[in-house]
């Protein structure tokens, strides 16, 4: 069975207005809905108030090369210490976490790619990755999850990406869900905080992406296990599914 890709939003696994803060049983919950699903599951989380908070001190972001080390550092620091988190969480739910960096996915020669995470599947693990920070050779820049995403969606062809955010969906201007999200893109939606990584401006970008490559992109909320659950088995779910014709470019 081909792989679904799975991001759980910054937004769902911490509260982004509590530095460091974490959410426990939310993780746990979504956790136990993969664990369940049947569905093999590489997984790729958001840095929330631990990478977000550090790479706001620092000048960190994914369009805006920073030169600070000390920044860098923390800001790395604080991503493991969350994917720490995270993996302790999914396997007190019963998951098996593989935990690494995105780069590894970088070096073929030494095993990496598409073939690196079908031996972790195949293993019965669940490959785990999260935002990271890239030298750019300007400087250092955040590298997205929701870019990474992307990235393991073609390299996978995976048929489904599930998208888990702290609300039910991407919403319009006055507030209520989308249920269909096609070539209009952003046209629609609400305007959203930004954060490090761009916040839902990116997210629908890289969204569009995937949709043109082949792969479904379904914005589900992570606070709710059950739809979240639907979504990662393909079911009918309460939130927005990206489609774009195949072979549609998105810009």
């Amino acid at each position: 069975m081909t792989p679904v890709v799975v991001k759980l939003g910054g937004s769902v696994i911490t509260d982004k207005e509590v530095a460091f803060s974490y959410r426990d049983a939310a993780v746990k919950g979504l956790g136990m809905a993969m664990a369940s699903s049947g569905v093999p599951v590489v997984l790729v989380h958001g840095g929330g108030s631990f990478g977000h908070t550090e790479a706001r001190k620092y000048g960190l972001s994914s369009s805006k090369s920073s030169s600070s080390p000390e920044g860098v550092s923390e800001t790395r620091q604080a991503m493991f210490n969350l994917d720490a988190k995270v993996c302790e969480s999914l396997s007190a739910a019963g998951v098996h976490p593989y935990p690494f960096s995105p780069f590894t996915l970088l070096d073929r020669d030494g095993g990496g790619g598409s073939s690196f995470i079908e031996r972790l599947l195949k293993a019965g693990t669940t490959p785990v990755t999260f935002g990271d920070v890239v030298h750019d050779g300007k400087g250092f820049r955040i590298l997205s999850g929701d870019t990474i995403c992307v990235e393991l969606a073609e390299m996978l062809s995976a048929p489904r990406c599930v998208m888990a955010m702290d609300v039910e969906g991407v919403l319009d201007e006055r507030g209520a869900v989308i249920g269909v999200l096609g070539e209009e893109g952003e046209a629609k939606i609400s305007p959203a905080r930004a954060d490090a990584t761009g916040g839902i401006s990116l997210k629908i970008k890289e969204a569009m992406r995937m949709a043109s490559s082949g792969t479904e992109v379904r914005f589900v909320s992570g606070l709710r296990p059950a739809e979240f659950s639907k979504a990662l088995k393909g079911l009918r779910f309460h939130g927005t599914t990206v489609k774009v014709p195949h072979g549609v470019s998105s810009g």
